[in-house]
């Protein structure tokens, strides 16, 4: 069980801090809830049961195991779907499964397909950029908490990081 100050990862939302466990008034009164409420966005707080197994919440990687996968950055394979139906609903889920290698891997891809559409003159498509820009948010805010740094200032930490080895692009 999770307790009061823990920093978890959930579902999209991004990384919460638990800031109590009780019961709640205008909901069940016979179950017990988390209130957390997001890190890097003010004023909102979310309930969640205790014993809800449908959501996905699990906690923050460490700052040993945040500094382990920035390592291991260059040598997550991309992953792509060239048909544009079959690569929305796969990146929905790999968004949904709070895997950080899955986000990483959805970054690259679709920055290469990013870059493959601008040299024929063409953008990203509207929902890859918004699945793209959430891939980011979710990572960058793991690391931060992890890191003890603000999520704006992620890219440039693992880019200082991997720059001692090959110099790839920061997720």
């Amino acid at each position: 069980m999770l307790k009061e100050g823990d920093k978890v990862l959930y579902e999209t939302v991004g990384v919460c801090q638990v800031k109590g466990v009780s019961t709640q008034e205008f909901l069940k009164k016979d179950k017990l809830y988390y209130s957390i409420c997001p890190v890097y966005q003010k004023n909102t707080m979310i309930y969640v049961a205790v014993d809800n197994e449908k959501v996905k919440m699990r906690p923050v990687m460490s700052r040993e195991e945040a500094e382990a996968f920035i390592s291991e950055l260059p040598r997550i394979e991309e992953i792509q779907a060239e048909n544009d139906k079959e690569r929305f609903q796969m990146y929905k889920q790999m968004l949904l499964s709070g895997d950080r290698r899955c986000w990483a891997a959805m970054i690259k891809g679709l920055r290469s397909l990013q870059k493959k559409r601008m040299e024929k003159g063409a953008r990203l498509a509207v929902r890859d950029q918004e699945g793209m820009k959430t891939a980011q948010k979710l990572l960058h805010e793991e690391l931060a908490a992890a890191l003890e740094i603000m999520p704006d200032q992620v890219p440039a930490y693992i880019q200082d990081k991997l720059s001692k080895g090959v110099n790839p692009e920061p997720a």
